[in-house]
């Protein structure tokens, strides 16, 4: 037996009949958080902190000087190598062999102080950069605090295009770097 009813009636009272038994929800509200108004803005060149403070031009002397070091042993295990190599031609027979193996192996040897080199000087560099940060993120802090300053950036070529006279604070970060550190 059919009911009296239309289906389409049915479904639209079935429909109501849900939205009526089920409680009302509201939509969830998104929490918003409030954003500090950033009123005062400075920017510090952290590479010119590095190349200008009394600390960093030292250590770029101490590297220098310690990459020149090495280098010359370097230099000096190359041109052994580079002799004894041209030593060869004369050579024959086993003696050719064993040089051959000797040669191979000193070279194997120069290769090896050649990337304990990099990775000594690598180390020192880092070790370097990370306190300097360091000691400049100190300073640039409480400058920051002082001057009542919200936001300190670093300036950076490829990030920084325009920046309004007054507010590079780098010359500042410097001169307080050199009387903190030297």
């Amino acid at each position: 037996m059919k009911s009296a009813m239309p289906r389409t009636l049915r479904t639209a009272l079935a429909a109501l009949a849900l939205v009526v038994a089920v409680p009302v929800v509201s939509a969830p509200q998104t929490a918003r958080a409030e954003i500090p108004a950033v009123k005062r803005i400075a920017m510090v060149d952290m590479q010119r902190v590095l190349n200008e403070t009394k600390e960093g031009k030292k250590a770029r002397t101490d590297l220098e000087t310690s990459s020149k070091a090495k280098q010359e042993k370097l230099d000096k295990k190359r041109t052994k190598l580079e002799a004894d190599a041209a030593k060869l031609g004369s050579l024959k027979g086993a003696q050719l062999t064993s040089a051959q193996e000797k040669l191979q192996q000193e070279s194997m040897e120069l290769q090896s102080m050649l990337m304990t080199l990099e990775q000594e000087l690598g180390d020192m560099h880092n070790k370097t950069l990370e306190s300097m940060y360091k000691n400049a993120q100190d300073i640039v802090t409480k400058l920051a605090k002082e001057r009542g300053i919200d936001l300190v950036l670093v300036r950076d070529a490829m990030t920084v295009i325009y920046v309004k006279e007054g507010i590079d604070i780098t010359d500042e970060v410097v001169k307080l770097y050199n009387k903190a550190h030297s």
